[in-house]
């Protein structure tokens, strides 16, 4: 099979041959000028027609069509989406005159490797600059003030004053919160400093509507973004050390209007209680409730460390080490107890609730079998 971008360059060769010509655009593009990788490659075909373009993609592969107006096409196992200018008069620059960063509107020739830079996006390359195309295109998509808060973000640039103060004018209340916790998510798994996100949004005077319960940005989100690779549940432990200064109430609000995974709510809900469980433990056995509570112990005590500077971390750890040793070791079942003579029902949960908390403090399987056994509610 040929590499995506061999593949490129066929399919580039055939729309010439069609009178037309393929360009390279978009982040790939951007990428190429930044040294950076880049898995997807964005390809845009200029002077054919879009069922033209579907007759050469099918001679090369099967062809699929995607994206909300099933505009923008893709053959089966190569990362390339290809598409047209759509209704765009003015050949190239107009074309680029839609996108919505100077960086992101590059356009690269697939055959011949010339660049097309109508706007500046070189120069705002190497000075680390975000700057909009133009004010016009800036306003058609209210998702772009998030982009450029993102961007600051993962690619460590500024955003261009004038560029900021249009931003100021966008009305982002309409957006879809998951186009929203889209750009989030990106910034605090991608960036090395995701407060840069909110830096950018407080510039752009947009961090009220989405994100009003932070006044602050938590001084530790930096730090987490340098162990978040230590994690379980990346996104989720940056939403947890993203929240953790917020009241329950506050924080059950942001998570709501931002997302409808249920299971992050609670990661970052059960988080908040447990920290502060941990700072309240004074014993064996409260550690390892907490452990056990916890939807991951481990990313619970990255938290609870870097919260903490690392004070009383070496004490949790052990803690930690003892919960997944007797996590690890036989344990009275369910079976086991109605082997006893135990039916299903009331009774059984709670004769293994009770077995499971002498598991919790470190007694052996044949131990919890005999202290179950002998509870009153069997007599």
């Amino acid at each position: 099979m040929l590499s995506d971008l061999r593949m490129a360059v066929r399919i580039a060769e055939l729309v010439k041959d069609s009178g037309g010509r393929a360009f390279f655009v978009g982040g790939y593009v951007r990428d190429l000028f930044m040294n950076h990788e880049s898995k997807d490659i964005d390809i845009e075909v200029h002077g054919i027609e879009f069922e033209t373009l579907q007759s050469i993609l099918g001679t090369l592969g099967k062809v699929q069509a995607v994206g909300a107006s099933f505009e923008i096409l893709n053959l089966r196992h190569y990362r390339l989406d290809i598409s047209l200018p759509g209704e765009i008069n003015g050949g190239a620059k107009a074309a680029a005159l839609r996108r919505d960063f100077t960086m992101n509107a590059l356009m690269q020739d697939v055959l011949t490797g010339e660049v097309l830079d109508f706007f500046g996006g070189l120069e705002d390359i190497d000075n680390r600059i975000i700057t909009m195309v133009s004010p016009r295109s800036f306003l058609l998509d209210p998702l772009r003030v998030f982009r450029a808060a993102r961007f600051s973000a993962v690619l460590g640039f500024e955003i261009d004053d004038e560029t900021a103060k249009s931003a100021s004018c966008v009305d982002v209340a309409s957006l879809a919160s998951e186009r929203v916790m889209n750009e989030l998510a990106l910034s605090l798994l991608k960036s090395q400093e995701p407060a840069k996100f909110f830096n950018a949004l407080n510039q752009m005077h947009q961090a009220e509507h989405w994100f009003r319960e932070l006044k602050k940005v938590p001084d530790i989100l930096n730090s987490a973004a340098k162990v978040r690779d230590m994690a379980h549940e990346k996104l989720y432990f940056m939403m947890s050390a993203l929240c953790h200064e917020l009241d329950d109430y506050s924080c059950e609000k942001f998570l709501t209007r931002l997302t409808r995974e249920t299971d992050l709510r609670n990661y970052v809900l059960s988080n908040k209680r447990l920290l502060t469980e941990m700072n309240r433990a004074d014993s064996e056995l409260a550690y390892m409730r907490i452990f056990d509570e916890a939807f991951n112990p481990e990313d619970l005590l990255l938290l609870y460390t870097l919260i903490n500077n690392s004070r009383s971390g070496s004490e949790c750890e052990k803690y930690l080490a003892l919960y997944q040793t007797r996590m690890s070791e036989p344990f009275l079942t369910g079976r086991d107890l109605i082997s006893q003579g135990f039916k299903p029902g009331v009774e059984l949960g709670r004769a293994l609730r009770y077995a499971h908390d002498l598991r919790l403090m470190g007694l052996s399987r044949d131990e919890q079998l005999i202290r179950t056994l002998k509870l009153s509610w069997l007599t």
